[in-house]
């Protein structure tokens, strides 16, 4: 035995013994003053249990054992307190038995191994009390349904724990084998007190009592001693129950939805043409102040100033595009008697783009009106995209992300008709992009990619779309990283957006995405260098639930061997892409200020659930540990 664990093996060895002496004594005798002594042992039995534990630092589920004790207490003082007033004795069990279900709680997430048994034992005990011929409960009728609600809870949640086979088994055994003891003393007792049942009831009740409390005591140092820590917060199960049956109407009808695929052009002459044949007479370029600067909106420009068509600019689009942004390109369009949109650059531009067409459509309306999904409908002005970055897909996208300039919220707006009518795919349009840029946009694509893919919304051509976009992010993005002229890379990267793009439009994205729009909201952290972080962590953190659609994708796409299993190829795959990001000294931290996190995590929240089908759903609180995974 491990000298450690001598000591609560002696506690728990003297506890079984007094109780057990002491229980035998009280049942044949039946003296009051033996029956708090009994009660006193399993109180003082938990009290040891919980001081061993933490003399030794034995901290495993640390909660668990201050809640057990307190309930231990209260069953005591129950115990008390029904020789002299029964609904005062009642009413202290019924509360020992909430924190038994609070200390359950402690050890995992309420699931349907909670839910299910629970209803199932509500019904049972409420039709066993309505029914059954011999009860009088005369006016305690509510006080004892309201009880047994309680204790078919405390059962059901005890038996949440004794299937969530990542708990010790010890404490499985013991938390369900008490609860269950506890339920048949009680359900004894009602016989006894309630249907006329003579002393064999009395003797059953006590006999089954004091194992109960004796195997839920067992269950502190079996949680102490695991060295276990509480598991990470999950939803809880109703709201789990909403996301899902939302995410499988929306999967229902993706068939069915006007998905627009924007057309792709080869150059600025052909979009030249195409306004032409449009009957467009000027168009308002939106960019940002640093890809006008360095020339990139010249190919456009000259090409129609070639075939006679106006333009004005507006270029102060920020990284993380306001309302104030859209507002301000919006007002410039009708002041300029425009009648076409080109955005000219990354994903900023275009959602900027994408928001001034929604107020133009709409004047009498603001973003924040339309925020969330389908909040606006109608047609935008003939819609160019030109993408100067390879990674964003805005250019296929059916969404805007949109940061409030008052208040620094970040939102998404996300319609049908916010679809670009056509791209230009030119790699000339990348040459001139940074490093850095190349990097962290290209690694934004791999995401739309991996989020597409292993959520719960792909269908066949999301699938193909995004292990194409993954194979050529392998192949092509170091490269072009390394060497910013190589066309050929550049031209395959920016297939590979395209592709990522079309796939997540239609399947969307994770929380991968909630978490760096939050971040870019509240810091301004470019969403591409967000992305390229987060993404490894969040990919850990799914674990077991996204695992073998994302083996799939690493065998598919040739990150991994065809030969590798689930476990090997999904842990191959996320070596991958931390490998990519320190190959292209993409830092493996972000700035989080702490303070932030329980409000960052929130908007996280807000924004995915119930839309993202992600592979694991999470609350705010389960979310909030990625902020500190990923805080320098």
């Amino acid at each position: 035995m491990v000298k450690k664990d001598k000591l609560v093996f002696i506690a728990g060895a003297v506890y079984f013994v007094a109780l057990a002496a002491l229980t035998a004594v009280y049942i044949t005798l039946n003296t009051p003053a033996l029956k708090f002594a009994a009660s006193a042992v399993f109180l003082s039995g938990a009290l040891a249990f919980t001081v061993i534990c933490r003399v030794r630092k034995n901290g495993g589920y640390a909660p668990f054992k201050y809640l057990a004790l307190a309930a231990a207490a209260l069953c005591f003082g129950g115990d008390v307190a029904i020789e002299y007033n029964f609904v005062a004795g009642m009413a202290l069990f019924g509360l020992g038995h909430v924190l038994y279900i609070a200390a359950f709680c402690a050890l995992n997430q309420t699931g349907w191994g909670t839910v299910l048994p629970a209803a199932a034992l509500m019904v049972f005990a409420l039709c066993w009390l309505m029914l059954y011929p011999s009860y009088d409960f005369g006016a305690l009728l509510p006080a004892v349904v309201a009880y047994a609600v309680v204790i078919c809870i405390m059962l059901g949640r005890a038996c949440g724990v004794a299937l969530d086979g990542k708990l010790p088994a010890p404490l499985r055994a013991f938390a369900v084998c008490g609860a269950a003891l506890f339920f048949v003393s009680d359900f004894f007792l009602t016989l006894r007190n309630f249907a006329g049942g003579g002393d064999t009831f009395r003797i059953l009740c006590l006999s089954t009592y004091y194992p109960a409390q004796f195997l839920l005591t067992l269950c502190i140092p079996a949680a102490a001693l695991s060295g276990g820590r509480r598991l990470k917060e999950e939803m809880n199960v109703f709201k789990r129950l909403y996301c899902r049956a939302f995410q499988a109407i929306f999967k229902t009808v993706i068939p069915f939805l006007p998905y627009r695929q924007p057309k792709p052009l080869g150059g600025s002459k052909e979009a030249a043409d195409l306004l032409v044949k449009e009957g467009k007479r000027k168009a308002l370029i939106v960019t940002d102040a640093n890809i006008y600067k360095i020339g990139l909106c010249s190919h456009i420009q000259n090409a129609l100033n070639g075939r006679g068509i106006g333009y004005c600019v507006y270029s102060d689009t920020v990284a993380n595009p306001t309302t104030a942004n859209c507002a301000a390109a919006a007002e410039l369009f009708r002041a300029e008697g425009c009648d076409c949109l080109i955005a000219v650059g990354g994903g900023s531009a275009m959602d900027c783009a994408k928001g001034a067409g929604a107020l133009i459509s709409h004047p009498r309306r603001t973003l924040q009106s339309m925020r969330g999904v389908l909040r606006v409908f109608g047609k935008l002005p003939l819609f160019i995209a030109v993408p100067t970055t390879a990674g964003t897909g805005s250019e296929t996208t059916i969404a805007a992300v949109i940061t409030d300039d008052k208040t620094r919220d970040k939102f998404t707006v996300i319609s049908f008709c916010l679809a670009p009518h056509y791209a230009i795919l030119d790699p000339e349009m990348t040459m001139g992009l940074p490093p850095s840029v190349t990097s962290t946009t290209g690694m934004d694509a791999l995401t739309h990619a991996v989020e597409a893919y292993i959520g719960g919304s792909t269908t066949r051509l999301t699938r193909r779309l995004s292990v194409e976009a993954v194979s050529l992010i392998r192949e092509n993005l170091y490269a072009a990283y390394a060497d910013g002229k190589n066309a050929v890379a550049r031209k395959n990267m920016q297939y590979a957006a395209y592709k990522a793009g079309l796939a997540f439009t239609i399947s969307y994205v994770g929380y991968v995405h909630a978490v760096a729009h939050s971040l870019g909201g509240k810091y301004n952290t470019p969403h591409g260098l967000a992305n390229a972080v987060i993404l490894p962590y969040v990919l850990k953190d799914y674990g077991i639930y996204c695992r073998k659609r994302l083996a799939r994708l690493a065998r598919r796409s040739g990150v991994a061997s065809p030969d590798l299993c689930d476990k090997d190829a999904a842990d191959e795959f996320i070596r991958f892409v931390e490998e990519l990001n320190r190959k292209m000294n993409i830092p493996e931290k972000l700035k989080v200020e702490e303070g932030d996190i329980k409000e960052l995590a929130r908007h996280a929240d807000r924004e995915a659930n119930p839309l993202y089908p992600v592979p694991r759903l999470m609350n705010a609180e389960a979310l909030g540990r990625i902020y500190y995974e990923i805080k320098e």
